[in-house]
């Protein structure tokens, strides 16, 4: 097992189990509501299913009751289907508040930290050109490997005019403050992300990472940092942040990670137990992967 993992593992055993017990009791007792609800309103439907059989065998069409039985028909199915993805979202909402700052003191210590600090090394990055507004729902700072962290769950629009102003960018970025640099500034994007910029193309001979990322760099001395191994780190944080976009920048000594999220800041399933800590693998690796970067760059 990862050693970081073990670090998390120990940690829930010991601070984490204890905090859970309550929240737990909730889960349990949600499930125990929205299966006995649903299960009314299924069978409510399979009543009016039932009514809507008889009514088509009989081949008595009444132009008032046929489309009544049929609507109350789908409306006490699909309430069933809604209870169950209503109970979901108001799970997800109670590990967030509840159970996520649990995981944020192992290994980096992360804190609260103060909401659209990290603006500057947005605009340094040059990943988001003129961007309105920046609305951070949280972030926190951690300390790893000689490394500042900044995790954040970033909201940026675009500079039109009115009042509902379209989104830029919705997702997380990740900050790196390294104590070394590498004197260059190097752009990556997934080759779903429509960009620009005026710095030169470059191949790095991974033909895994061409597939994905388009590569630029100010000058094409100092990415030795890109191999084998750095990629399948970054690889690895499309796969675990359920990224449906990605960005990178590392300017100097600040790396900028731009992801969009299919899942934002999902983790945890209603149907499995708190009280596991490999059910927490999900919401552990988005931390471990942050850590196994800067291990790599440390190392190059």
């Amino acid at each position: 097992m990862n050693e970081k993992k073990q670090i998390y593992y120990k940690y829930f055993e010991d601070k984490i189990l204890p905090s859970v017990q309550n929240v737990e009791k909730y889960r349990i007792k949600l499930i125990k509501k929205v299966i006995l609800s649903s299960l009314l309103f299924f069978i409510a439907g399979a009543f009016f299913a039932y009514i809507f059989i008889i009514i088509m065998l009989n081949d008595k069409f009444n132009p008032l009751l046929f489309p009544l039985v049929l609507f109350c028909m789908y409306a006490f199915i699909i309430k069933g289907i809604i209870n169950f993805i209503l109970a979901g979202k108001a799970y997800q909402e109670k590990l967030l508040t509840d159970v996520f700052p649990l995981f944020l003191t192992p290994v980096a210590n992360f804190k609260p930290w103060p909401k659209n600090s990290n603006t500057e090394a947005i605009l340094d990055s040059q990943l988001f050109h003129n961007f309105d507004t920046q609305e951070d729902e949280a972030s926190f700072f951690g300390f790893y490997g000689r490394t500042n962290i900044i995790i954040s769950n970033t909201l940026l629009t675009m500079p039109v005019k009115g009042v509902n102003k379209p989104n830029m960018f919705k997702g997380i970025l990740i900050q790196l403050e390294f104590d070394k640099s590498i004197n260059n500034h190097v752009i990556m994007f997934s080759k779903n992300e429509h960009k620009y910029n005026n710095f030169r193309q470059v191949n790095p001979h991974i033909d895994d990472l061409n597939q994905y990322l388009y590569v630029f760099a100010k000058n094409t001395e100092n990415i030795t940092f890109i191999n084998e191994e750095f990629w399948h780190v970054i690889k690895r944080f499309g796969e675990i942040y359920t990224a449906k976009g990605f960005e990178f920048s590392f300017k100097n000594n600040v790396i900028l990670i731009a992801i969009r999220q299919k899942r934002p800041m999902q983790f945890g399933f209603i149907f499995k137990s708190l009280l596991n800590a490999k059910n927490y693998d999900d919401l552990i690796e988005r931390f471990i992967v942050i850590y196994d970067l800067i291990d790599v760059l440390n190392k190059s």
